[in-house]
């Protein structure tokens, strides 16, 4: 009966894998197809299409720029949930409620309509589209996410081990370097890899507010298709594909970091 209840269970799981992960074998398989139309029957095996891809700078330079949006944007969304987290974790509970369904906010705001809000904000200010604008409004969305996840690491930290140190003479600053993000470490890093990817996956609020010199991959990818769809595009999202698996996994089996707990 056990052993049965353990086959259910890998079952259950890899059902559940395949509805997540299977349209993505799809796309994989289309990035080696011959056939110039996408989606298409699969006619043969060929690597042209990741050969197209060094032909198209703007592709690899609007890469770029997405991942120094990324990066930047996710370590400030990290930081101010961090210190969102520790507030509410250490409040009362009427702050607590209060400061979580504040910086929740952004969660139910589309996209677009946040998108067209900032850009109007920013017109109204003078400031302009580009780079540090975009992180700016990026860091705002990802905030809840990071949030979230922040949270949950200190839903099972024990502050008497901070008071502790504390009380052994360490300043604050000290505590947290050695004590509360070391314990915390997991929840940052995975919220810090969650904050990455939706920055880089990022299309409506990139689309809105980024200007020529700060054109992210999603949005290249967007007005490529606009004039024609061909399998490369299914080429770059596989490259984005195993680089997501290789970083999984270097994270959790080099530097025995898991994303989930």
């Amino acid at each position: 009966m056990k052993g049965m209840k353990v086959t259910l269970s890998w079952i259950y799981l890899a059902l559940i894998y395949l509805f997540i992960l299977g349209p993505m074998f799809f796309v994989l398989a289309a990035s080696f197809n011959t056939e110039t139309s996408f989606p298409a029957a699969f006619e043969g095996v060929t690597l042209r299409w990741y050969a197209r891809i060094w032909d198209h700078q703007e592709f690899l330079s609007s890469a770029w720029t997405s991942t120094l949006v990324a990066l930047v944007s996710s370590a400030v969304a990290v930081l101010a949930a961090f210190l969102a987290a520790y507030a509410i974790s250490r409040g009362n509970k009427r702050e607590n409620a209060w400061l979580s369904a504040t910086l929740a906010a952004p969660l139910l705001v589309p996209q677009v309509v946040m998108s067209l809000g900032m850009l109007q904000l920013a017109s109204l200010a003078g400031m302009g589209t580009g780079f540090w604008w975009l992180v700016a409004v990026h860091a705002v969305h990802n905030i809840p996410f990071a949030l979230r996840l922040t949270l949950t690491g200190f839903a099972r930290f024990d502050f008497a081990l901070e008071d502790a140190a504390t009380s052994l003479g360490a300043g604050r600053w000290t505590a947290w370097r050695e004590v509360t993000i070391p314990v915390l470490q997991s929840s940052i890093v995975a919220g810090f890899t969650f904050c990455f990817i939706m920055s880089f996956v990022n299309l409506p609020i990139s689309l809105f507010l980024a200007d020529t010199a700060t054109t992210t991959l999603p949005v290249v990818m967007y007005s490529y298709i606009e004039s024609r769809i061909d399998p490369m595009l299914a080429a770059v999202s596989a490259i984005l594909f195993v680089l997501a698996c290789a970083i999984t996994l270097v994270l959790d089996n080099v530097f025995r970091i898991r994303l989930v707990d």
